[in-house]
């Protein structure tokens, strides 16, 4: 099977200084004793949903991966994977609101 780098490994060849720095913060959020105010496994949560809302398979495969070793269950990561999908609707309505009062008003 061919090694595939991620997107992280990528950077880090080719802008080292800039994939330290992503790590960097990476740390103070989820390490840092300062930014412990929402736990570790809501921050992972919300990074599975952010990266499912985004369209980024990786980074979704990476927050899940992460998340199971934190001990999130499948459970709570199918439940942010629908929030993401509910979200992502919600926005799509949000997007096609002026078109649809146009349409409603007969302006178009």
């Amino acid at each position: 099977m061919e090694n595939i780098k991620t997107p992280i490994d990528l950077l880090k060849e080719f802008a080292p200084e800039f994939a330290k720095h992503q790590m960097d913060d990476k740390t103070l959020l989820f390490d840092h004793e300062n930014y412990q105010t929402v736990p570790k496994r809501y921050k992972l949560l919300a990074g599975i949903a952010a990266a499912a809302v985004l369209n980024s398979d990786t980074c979704t495969r990476m927050w899940v991966k992460q998340a199971k070793q934190a001990g999130i269950t499948n459970r709570e990561i199918i439940e942010a994977i629908m929030v993401a999908r509910y979200m992502k609707q919600a926005v799509v309505n949000d997007t096609v609101a002026n078109t649809l009062a146009l349409l409603s008003e007969n302006k178009l």
